[in-house]
């Protein structure tokens, strides 16, 4: 099937065309596919923005600038922008010029409202919020830094200059305690070199005994070995005895606490001050009946038969 040279032609201009508007979608930051959403903002500056700029949302393009111009009936300058259509700019959002005009970095960024608020109609207004002038500022703070500029680089060098006549003179501190550190120095060094044999010859000391311990421990490594199983024996014991101790010295608490609590026959003699006093009773008794039986057996021995002794 043969196509005329005038469809031919007629197709060609067709996707001319849709790739001409495709082009133009895609360098005005604008989604191929999707549709757009036309908002308007006002500044009383603006600080750089032309059109073609782009629009961001917490950090994210979502779109571009479409035109900057003065808006005749409030002397402000009206900026229209578009962003994509999924994202809804609610009512209370905000607008606000960003970026260094003098480095061509300019962009204008969109602070989302309330998401719960009623979305912003087609080209309705976007609150415009002034950014601050951080050059204003530091043009506004510049006499002051450089006072303190200045300030710092004349005590920097006073600081110097002291410094400089203080290395100058041959008694001032400084003077002397650099010399004395050169000296220092040249006693180190003279040491060093008039011991270096002897600290070689400590150093290949060190180097042959730790070879002898190195071979040591691999010609003992059985003898070793055992002992170390024999002291892992005796702590394992040690461990033993010391539950033993730490069961014996609870059992020993608990008795303690029984007596000093009064609990039984121990505790109700050592906490009842009267068991004390009737056993000082008794032997107050049995001692005086002693000395009676000392002095005077005969009053004793009258009671016995002679029977019921032998």
């Amino acid at each position: 099937m043969r196509y005329t040279n005038e469809f031919k032609v007629g197709v060609t201009l067709i996707v001319a065309i849709a790739v001409f508007i495709l082009g133009v979608r895609y360098f005005q930051d604008l989604p191929l596919f999707r549709g757009t959403y036309h908002l308007v903002s006002e500044f009383d500056d603006a600080g750089g923005l032309i059109s073609g700029n782009l629009v961001r949302i917490n950090g994210v393009g979502v779109g571009s600038v479409d035109d900057v111009f003065i808006n005749p009936e409030t002397q402000r300058v009206r900026v229209e922008f578009h962003v994509h259509k999924s994202i809804p700019v609610t009512e209370g959002s905000t607008s606000q010029i960003a970026g260094f005009e003098a480095l061509g970095v300019v962009r204008l960024d969109v602070k989302l409202g309330p998401v719960d608020a009623p979305v912003i109609p087609e080209a309705g207004l976007v609150e415009g919020i002034e950014a601050p002038d951080i050059l204003g500022s530091l043009s506004e703070k510049a006499p002051t830094l450089f006072d303190g500029i200045e300030s710092t680089l004349e005590t920097l060098n006073s600081v110097l200059g002291t410094a400089g006549s203080l290395l100058s003179e041959p008694d001032s501190d400084i003077r002397q305690t650099l010399v004395s550190v050169q000296r220092s120095a040249a006693v180190l060094d003279d040491f060093l070199s008039s011991e270096r044999t002897r600290l070689s010859e400590i150093l290949q000391n060190v180097e042959s005994f730790t070879g002898n311990m190195a071979g040591f421990s691999s010609d003992s490594a059985d003898s070793l070995s055992a002992v170390v199983s024999h002291l892992n024996q005796a702590l394992v014991r040690l461990d033993r005895n010391l539950e033993s101790f730490e069961m014996v010295s609870a059992s020993l608490s608990d008795v303690m606490r029984k007596i000093n609590e009064g609990e039984g026959t121990l505790g109700l003699f050592v906490n009842d001050p009267g068991v004390y006093q009737k056993l000082d009773s008794v032997l107050s008794s049995l001692d005086a009946l002693l000395i009676e039986f000392r002095t005077n057996p005969d009053k004793f021995m009258k009671e016995f038969r002679l029977v019921e002794i032998f």
